[in-house]
């Protein structure tokens, strides 16, 4: 749906005040399959909500965390209980289910801006423009998967999928099924769900396996990862390549495993904007540890949000959703994580700003969405960061969209 209030670029139309409070929610899986992810992402999240406090410019951040378990029902339990704060947005949630959207923000009027939701469903899903994202839906990660099969693994001409069991697994599955048929000719055999609480997935390996396919595409979680490569190193390895996805992209998954996992490349939205070094680097400095999947967009959702109660001047969702495309889309003075303090005192002195991101360029269209997609393939490897960048993929909206087109 059109976001209401959101046709053009340029200033605020809320209150002017440099002397207020912002109500940050915070809603991601910090324990769970993906608490590996979620920690990391929440830091990042958080560490956008600090430079505005450390400005000491009269403008204030008051935060509050929920923890998604990785669960529907404790994600729903979470952004209730930021809604009975009266938190008017979220970062979050962080995975691909509209239960969340259908039961609290869209009745509540709260924003919501997820770092790693990548539901393609999402663009039609009635949200009265309250759900954003900072990363390109899945339909233009299944072009990609289909295209390094095809383009980067030799003699690839046969696939097996083995998937999640959520919206994000089985439509990922389906995407990239689509695009390997219909787009580079080849030929998926089977298509297995499987469960995150399994304690093995022999049989679900089995059933996936057992036409010896030239490709083995695992859509998964780390921890549910981590049993079933072990349970595929033991009985299934016969060398043949393995795609993964964004949902696996943890370094220390070789390691939990037990291999090291180097006949694994996977794919993911690509943080590669115009200031990520610049984020990379106070990331780490601010937390000793490498940028990890997801943190680049976790810091983008957050200074966005951020930056557009500022401009709304006050903590009303309706407000917020009304300033999002202002705030991220040209045009204005730009606003960078080198400037984000500064940035977020002239929104809310009602001035025009662009938000430049860590991840991307942070463009909006009408449904909340990325107006382009950028991946990553990548691997596993013994450097400090665990994971090597082999290359960048740039998907446009008729290929991800249209399967062979």
């Amino acid at each position: 749906m059109a976001l209401a209030g959101c046709s053009s670029s340029g200033g605020s139309s809320g209150s002017s005040s440099t002397d207020r409070e912002i109500m940050q929610g915070f809603l991601l899986p910090l324990t769970g399959d993906l608490g590996a992810l979620g920690t990391a992402m929440r830091d990042a999240g958080i560490m956008a909500s600090n430079q505005v406090n450390d400005a000491d410019n009269g403008i204030t951040v008051s935060t509050q965390e929920e923890d998604t378990q990785t669960t529907v029902p404790d994600a729903i339990s979470g952004a209730n209980a930021l809604v009975n704060a009266d938190y008017p947005m979220m970062v979050g949630g962080a995975t691909s289910n509209i239960e969340i959207g259908n039961q609290v923000f869209v009745p509540n009027e709260m924003v919501a801006c997820s770092p790693s939701n990548t539901l393609p469903t999402l663009r039609t899903f009635e949200d009265d423009g309250f759900f954003f994202r900072t990363t390109p839906g899945d339909r233009y990660q299944g072009f990609a998967m289909a295209q390094a099969a095809s383009e980067q693994l030799d003699g690839i001409e046969t696939a097996a999928t083995t998937y999640i069991n959520d919206d994000y697994g089985q439509l990922l599955s389906q995407w990239f099924t689509d695009h390997f048929e219909q787009g580079f000719g080849g030929s998926v055999q089977q298509q297995v769900v499987h469960d995150p609480t399994e304690s093995s997935y022999s049989s679900a390996l089995q059933t996936a396996l057992q036409d010896d396919p030239d490709l083995f595409v695992v859509i998964t979680y780390p921890q549910s990862g981590t049993q079933l490569f072990r349970d595929y190193y033991a009985d299934f390895d016969t060398g043949r390549p393995i795609m993964l996805t964004d949902g696996t992209k943890a370094p220390t998954l070789p390691d939990e495993v037990g291999q090291d996992m180097s006949n694994a490349i996977g794919t993911m939205p690509a943080a590669d904007g115009p200031t990520y070094d610049t984020f990379v680097s106070q990331y780490e400095e601010e937390y000793g540890n490498a940028a990890a999947a997801f943190t680049a967009q976790t810091y983008d959702a957050s200074a966005i949000t951020l930056l557009a109660n500022a401009a709304a001047g006050e903590n009303s969702g309706p407000a917020v959703r009304d300033q999002m495309q202002n705030v991220a889309n040209p045009e204005g003075t730009e606003v960078t994580i080198d400037n984000l303090a500064e940035g977020v005192e002239m929104a809310a002195n009602g001035e025009e700003i662009q938000y430049v991101g860590a991840s991307s360029a942070v463009d909006f269209d009408d449904e909340g969405d990325l107006r382009a997609g950028t991946y990553e393939l990548w691997e596993f490897d013994d450097s400090e960061s665990g994971i090597n960048r082999l290359d960048l993929v740039t998907v446009n909206r008729d290929q991800a969209i249209e399967p062979g087109s």
